[in-house]
């Protein structure tokens, strides 16, 4: 799992967690219900991890351990739906949006050791990210050629 228990108690405290995640009364966090949350997480986080990194990952980052743990916080919240507050609904709405920039490229995981060795895939040390385009060029093919022609 992404995340420990330790991680959603920091988002919602150990009482609220006990009351959501049992259907009776009880005084202990049921494991069972969390273990189905978190797995769900790490589900979502893989789908959108999968063409991007070798899964699992051997080492989370403390950007996809929040991620999981926002979106098992949703989730929890979720067996509840009219009792989700808005911060939980909010995190869980920007985690998503995280994951379809990691999915599209736009965000980028620093695991070089992650990524697949198929074609097309470039690891992390070779790859960059730019905002230039051909025609921010100062100097350009024919400038060059005409400098080291002559």
């Amino acid at each position: 799992m992404y995340c420990k228990l330790a991680d959603l108690v920091s988002i919602i405290p150990e009482r609220e967690l006990i009351n959501l995640t049992n259907d009776k009364p009880a005084d202990t966090i049921n494991q069972e219900t969390i273990n189905t949350c978190m797995s769900f997480a790490d589900e979502l986080i893989n789908a959108s991890l999968r063409n991007k990194y070798r899964l699992p990952l051997s080492f989370a980052p403390d950007l996809v351990r929040q991620l999981s743990a926002d979106i098992t916080a949703y989730r929890v919240y979720s067996r509840r739906p009219k009792d989700v507050p808005e911060h939980i609904k909010q995190n869980y709405e920007f985690a998503l949006k995280i994951l379809a920039n990691i999915q599209k490229g736009t965000t980028v995981l620093d695991l070089p050791s992650e990524h697949p060795d198929e074609e097309g895939v470039q690891s992390s040390s070779s790859m960059y990210i730019t905002n230039k385009r051909p025609e921010d060029r100062r100097f350009t093919d024919e400038m060059f050629r005409s400098h080291y022609a002559g």
